[in-house]
């Protein structure tokens, strides 16, 4: 914050008065002795060298720090944050989440502080001052450092992972923690890109949706995944849903899900394979049955519904659209660079031979199951 100096020229004030000011001087003198008369005193920047910080909520005391002094009351007062602080006897308790029973070591300048995990989930360490500072810590099972920028008093909690500056910059098991926390979404947006290798062929994924799809197990208090994923494009291969024009079997028993799909998790890099999520996916059971059945799938194909909020040639209850298709992005998907028809997972709701599909113009319709039309699958972190 910074005082404001005034030139002395007479000048640093402006004087407005109300519209129903007195016509006379002697009214006028009446409300002033009275106490009753009003004006309006304003800054002139003409007659001030330097203008200072203007006085707010936000510089004296702001809902962020109240929320990490833990102060209570609706209004607190300075002299409660800097009481709050004279107990704590820091300017932060930092908390950091890691491997219970391992050690954390956070270090600025030369000064290093340690602290053990308890059962909490967290060691907690009190630094003494604002700035950088480099923590050390496991998790996992492995050893990662990241440099923390503690800009805030109080309670501040260090997440375990290492945000590179790009998703594609990241590295799946953190972009798994990132997940995990919940806290995808204040890094990365919808449409982010990282590329993923299947049978060593280099391909695009990208964020089509956060919290979207129910984990099959929960993940401590979670039941969503944090981030689904899907190929930008489709495989340079094309597969057909079944060996014969049926959907008698739906997703569940077609040959895509019990065998393509197998083949192209197994053709995954390891790193990518070891954090996908087992999520629930909800599909009519085929054979123009509008019943509904769960499948459970590391690897899946996108329903109508999913690409196009809306039920055209499939039965209702399959879930609901991404973000990504709701935003109004493309449903064009190209193999070898030209674009072509894709799969859905939806047994075609008219007949017992077709799958929904996707046409090369980005529209919905449905194709014999043992045609090959391309594959753009989907994955949860």
């Amino acid at each position: 914050m910074k005082d404001t100096v005034i030139k002395g020229n007479g000048k640093s004030r402006s004087i407005k008065a109300p519209t129903d000011m007195p016509a006379t001087f002697e009214e006028w003198r009446t409300q002033l002795l009275a106490g009753t008369a009003t004006l309006d005193i304003g800054l002139n920047a003409a007659g001030c060298d330097v203008v200072g910080t203007a006085m707010s909520k936000a510089n004296l005391l702001s809902d962020t720090t109240k929320s990490a002094l833990e102060l209570s009351g609706s209004d607190p007062t300075v002299n409660d944050a800097l009481y709050a602080l004279s107990q704590k006897g820091s300017p932060a308790e930092v908390r950091v989440i890691a491997d219970t029973g391992s050690t954390v070591t956070m270090s600025r300048g030369g000064k290093t502080l340690t602290g053990k995990v308890a059962s909490t989930g967290y060691a907690t360490l009190y630094p003494t001052e604002l700035g950088d500072w480099t923590i050390v810590f496991t998790y996992n099972g492995s050893q990662k450092t990241k440099v923390y920028t503690l800009e805030v008093i109080g309670i501040v909690y260090v997440y375990p992972f290492v945000v590179g500056a790009t998703l594609e910059a990241t590295s799946w098991d953190n972009i798994a923690a990132v997940s995990k926390f919940g806290q995808a979404p204040n890094y990365w947006k919808v449409g982010d890109k990282k590329n993923i290798t299947v049978n060593g062929v280099t391909y695009a994924a990208q964020i089509i949706g956060f919290d979207h799809d129910t984990l099959t197990t929960a993940d401590g208090s979670r039941t969503k995944a944090g981030i689904t994923f899907q190929l930008v494009d489709c495989l340079k291969t094309t597969y057909s849903m079944n060996g014969s024009n049926t959907n008698v079997n739906g997703w569940r028993g077609s040959t895509m899900r019990t065998s393509t799909m197998a083949t192209l998790l197994n053709q995954l890099s390891s790193d990518l394979k070891s954090v996908l999520k087992f999520v629930n996916k909800v599909t009519s059971k085929g054979n123009n049955q509008s019943g509904l059945e769960t499948t459970s799938d590391k690897l899946f194909l996108l329903s109508e519904i999913e690409v196009f909020g809306a039920t055209q040639y499939s039965y209702a209850g399959e879930g609901k659209q991404y973000e990504y298709y709701t935003a109004g992005n493309s449903t064009i998907k190209k193999v070898n660079g030209s674009a072509n028809i894709w799969w859905e997972r939806s047994p075609f709701s008219g007949a017992a031979d077709f799958f929904c599909g996707v046409v090369s113009n980005g529209y919905a319709n449905y194709y014999g199951a043992s045609n090959s039309c391309g594959v753009s699958f989907g994955f949860c972190v």
